[in-house]
């Protein structure tokens, strides 16, 4: 399973553990896109995010362009074009920015705490990739120097193999 598919499966999972503490919507000086609660479902958006996530970059960067022409976009629109964004700047190694896009679009949701808990939990899981993706950089860069190492210690070995062997060299 892909990384990005486990993230967003184990945000699904935090959501679920969240609906057993829901929160109480918070007061902000954000922009608030109120939605009915039928258009809401988790789910329809845990899936919409693997399929962002399966795109094609030319086919991702087709949807982000075609919600962005949307004159006046409902709420709906608004949260995937900001997952749309997200799934974009992540394929990117842009992990900071996809957070940030996540976490204004719960700051906007109103209404929905099941929502607004995921998309919150989504950014932090997006935090983590970043970490683990710089941890997974750093292996790779301590990995490489050690294989210089050993291949700078096969050398030596095999020139002082070779210097015994050879006829002029007398041992005491």
């Amino acid at each position: 399973m892909d990384l990005n598919k486990k993230l967003i499966a184990l945000t699904g999972c935090f959501w679920l553990i969240s609906c057993l503490h829901p929160s109480q919507p918070g007061e902000g000086s954000r922009p608030v896109l109120t939605q009915p609660i039928f258009r809401s479902d988790v789910a329809v958006w845990v899936d919409y995010t693997n399929t962002l996530d399966g795109m094609a970059p030319k086919d991702l960067k087709s949807e982000y362009e075609r919600l962005r022409r949307i004159a006046d976009r409902a709420w709906d629109d608004e949260l995937r074009l900001s997952l749309t964004s997200c799934v974009q700047s992540q394929k990117l190694k842009n992990y900071q920015k996809a957070s940030e896009i996540i976490a204004q679009a719960a700051g906007k949701i109103q209404g929905n705490t099941d929502l607004r808990s995921w998309l919150r939990f989504y950014s932090q899981q997006v935090s983590v990739l970043a970490q683990m993706d710089r941890e997974l950089t750093e292996e790779k860069r301590l990995r490489s120097e050690l294989e210089k190492k050993l291949k700078a210690l096969s050398d030596i070995e095999r020139d002082i193999s070779e210097r015994s062997k050879s006829p002029g060299m007398t041992h005491p």
